[in-house]
């Protein structure tokens, strides 16, 4: 579920790998040129979003009980989309808290096409985490994340509620649509990440949305407040991915910084950058969120939350962390041509005299998993 950030945590999702039983198609076959967008209408307000009519028509169950699932302070899901746990990205999977001694269970009839270890979780107990993917047809594969033990061997088959792993109160998961090319892409041809909320059968989806509104909604986001992973700017199962395309003529949007190294982090500049500006029935919210890609390295900055305002002209900002002391930027948006860039320089105490050459250049995230982006950049390797 949430976990340090680290160079293994920034690509766990990178080479999802994921097989298709849809005339064998995985959405991973970078040998030819990915197929053309086809969006999807957003529907405003929803907790869940419909499934398109070409998308796949299998459906879903929860990977646990209802019951067994844990809301509120300490907990929450965490929504696709949102951005908790240091995913300035977002999430292209889910989080679900649960209680512990259960495994987890398949969404779905399938079979089991990888099982991964991915090494020690650096527990003192020696355990290690385990991803366990399974193949559903019709273009909808799942991916089984944070499992302990797996319960299934490579080629099983398994039938929806059987359990596939052992695991330590986390039922986190990844769901590709091969069929779909919308919002984020897989790197391939074809298939996009996509909520697994959306692809519940009607009945369970409309449990788990009741159990979200009384136990979260309602005590919490009415009055603006946070609880747990949940938070009222991103307060629906299923958010939209935020992409600076969608909110042209502003610095909001996901930015990868251009003109630095991530090899070695900047002792003053953040790798990613997260602008948000929401308003909703609980508030209004500009928020921020800033990480370096490898918490891992020496002079990381790690990840760092907080609020903005922009009350002093345009091209000013200041920026207050939820830790430390305020950062008074100047900036400039650059749409004309390719990929909008995000210049950038802020200081302490006051506002620079101007932009300078120190200033920081983030260029707008593409929709593909973030390292992708990154060593097609040239950030990465």
């Amino acid at each position: 579920m949430s976990h340090p950030r680290t160079a293994l945590a920034f690509t766990l999702f990178a080479a999802v790998a994921l097989g298709c039983g849809d005339g064998g198609a995985t959405g991973n076959d970078s040998t030819q040129a990915p197929a053309a967008v086809r969006d999807v209408p957003w529907v405003d307000g929803a907790y869940t979003q419909p499934v398109p009519s070409w998308g796949s028509p299998v459906r879903l169950a929860l990977p646990v009980a209802l019951a067994d699932i844990r809301f509120g302070p300490g907990a929450g899901l965490g929504a696709f989309g949102a951005h908790q746990g240091g995913h300035v990205e977002g999430l292209n999977h889910v989080w679900i808290p649960t209680r512990l001694g259960i495994p987890v269970r398949s969404w779905a009839a399938g079979t089991v096409s990888k099982i991964e270890d991915m090494g020690l979780r650096g527990t003192a107990d020696g355990r290690h985490e385990y991803f366990i993917t399974i193949d559903y047809g019709q273009g909808l594969v799942g991916k089984h994340l944070d499992a302990d033990l797996p319960l299934v061997s490579l080629g099983a088959k398994v039938r929806e509620g059987d359990p596939v792993g052992n695991m330590s109160g986390s039922a986190e998961f990844m769901l590709i649509d091969n069929r779909r090319t919308d919002g984020e892409r897989t790197g391939g041809t074809t298939g996009s990440p996509v909520s697994p909320f959306d692809y519940l059968r009607d009945d369970l989806k409309a449990a788990l949305v009741a159990r979200h509104v009384a136990e979260v909604v309602q005590p919490y986001f009415r009055t603006g407040a946070e609880s747990g992973n949940s938070r009222p700017w991103e307060p629906l199962l299923t958010n939209r991915m935020l992409y600076h395309a969608q909110h042209r003529g502003t610095f909001v949007g996901e930015w990868i910084l251009r003109n630095r190294s991530w090899s070695a982090p900047d002792p003053l500049y953040f790798d990613v950058m997260a602008l948000f500006d929401e308003t909703n029935s609980y508030g209004h919210f500009q928020r921020v969120e800033l990480m370096d890609h490898d918490w891992a390295a020496p002079g990381n900055k790690q990840h760092i939350t907080g609020t903005w305002t922009a009350n002093d002209g345009p091209g000013k900002a200041i920026f207050t962390p939820e830790r430390g002391v305020p950062w008074y930027a100047l900036y400039a948006v650059s749409e004309s041509g390719g990929r909008a860039t995000l210049t950038m320089e802020w200081r302490l105490a006051g506002y620079p005299a101007s932009i300078s050459s120190n200033a920081a250049v983030y260029t707008e995230r593409a929709p593909i998993y973030l390292r992708g982006d990154a060593e097609a950049l040239g950030l990465l390797r």
